[in-house]
């Protein structure tokens, strides 16, 4: 997967890059001839060419320093998890389907900044630094089946909520190519997190891809204007290995064990009672699936309540994955000199919400 989405990344790279040359040597047939000036700062390389092309109005500042507030919300799925107890192996009673995780989900937000720089008159490097706080919710039934699918057992859906805080840093890269007043940006970055509630980092892709229209706003003012855009991002988790821990059940969900044993006696006594009231001869096949049923009950009861699941400290692996990756994007850019800049975007899918606010001061050496 990273592979393909690296080599489509270095393909839109290169269309770049061919239409920016083609571009400028096209240009002097464009364009009329215009006096020569000089280009006052040292970045992006090319400046001069760009002014000597006619291009020197619509360059950015070459440095910039941007800050952002950006809150998001993500909806995930376990896709791997394990508990060890001790010498005892619960892995065939409790594992992801008896666990029956019916939410996962991260909420964040927290302040982002980020320097950047444009090397050449299309390309944008930057590096990004962010103070995070969020909270990861859990929600599960617990459900066991029979051989068959029927449940046998389903215990009250439970539910937890983690406060966390995180730091996040990373590194970027910006394409932009612009005709008239339209103009195409692609986007590419990593960060990697750090939070106390995992034993590794977690690195994160993003994937962009953005198209929009600039809005003069001043016909005395050339750069007071507004840029809207519409766009689509891929985020997505890169080398996740998964994150292990200790938790104790009758704490994050009190009264646990109490539950769980009264439904166990709770569904072998409803049963029994069924089975009293079926006709041994007819009926046999029904009394046959209730009473292995029960003896199933019955040996999940015993192991669970003599590993100690929910009163000791048990040890587990989890490991999460996006549900869904993609969202679209809509945002805009307020320059109102060529210092200043506002921006705000929001994205949004089935299971992803995203949303920026953010001011940029750019300058020049």
């Amino acid at each position: 997967m990273l592979k393909i989405l690296i080599t489509k990344r270095a393909n839109i790279l290169v269309f770049m890059l061919l239409v920016y040359f083609i571009s400028f040597g096209q240009s002097d047939m464009l364009r009329d001839s215009i006096p020569d000036k000089v280009y006052p700062y040292k970045l992006p390389i090319w400046g001069q060419k760009a002014y000597d092309k006619g291009y020197g109005d619509q360059l950015q500042l070459p440095l910039g320093f941007n800050m952002n507030y950006v809150y998001a919300y993500i909806d995930m799925k376990i896709s791997e998890f394990t508990l060890n107890i001790g010498d005892y192996d619960l892995s065939d009673i409790i594992n992801i389907e008896t666990l029956n995780f019916t939410e996962v989900s991260a909420t964040s937000s927290g302040l982002n900044y980020r320097a950047d720089a444009w090397i050449f008159p299309f390309m944008n490097v930057y590096g990004l630094f962010s103070k995070i706080q969020g909270e990861t919710s859990v929600r599960l039934q617990p459900t066991w089946k029979d051989g068959v699918g029927n449940i046998i057992l389903q215990l009250p859906e439970f539910g937890a909520t983690v406060d966390f805080d995180a730091i996040a840093y990373g590194v970027g890269t910006t394409l932009v190519f612009g005709y008239q007043n339209y103009f195409l940006s692609t986007d590419i970055n990593y960060s990697a997190t750090d939070t106390e509630l995992l034993d590794n980092q977690v690195g994160v892709l993003n994937l962009s891809a953005r198209l929009g229209y600039k809005f003069d706003l001043s016909t005395k003012n050339p750069d007071l204007f507004l840029a809207a855009y519409v766009g689509i991002m891929n985020r997505d988790f890169v080398g996740a290995k998964g994150s292990s821990g200790s938790i104790q059940f009758n704490e994050v969900f009190p009264n646990i064990d109490s539950i769980f044993n009264d439904k166990i006696d709770a569904r072998i006594a409803e049963n029994n009672q069924a089975i009293a009231n079926l006709n041994p001869v007819t009926d046999a096949g029904e009394i046959i699936k209730l009473e292995a049923q029960n003896l199933t009950l019955k040996e999940i009861q015993t192991r669970v309540n003599e590993s100690g699941a929910f009163s000791n400290s048990i040890n587990y692996f989890i490991k999460k994955e996006m549900i869904q990756t993609r969202t679209v994007q809509f945002g805009f850019n307020l320059q109102i000199n060529k210092h200043l800049m506002f921006r705000g975007e929001y994205g949004i899918s089935g299971s992803q919400k995203f949303i920026l606010t953010g001011l940029q001061y750019r300058f020049g050496i």
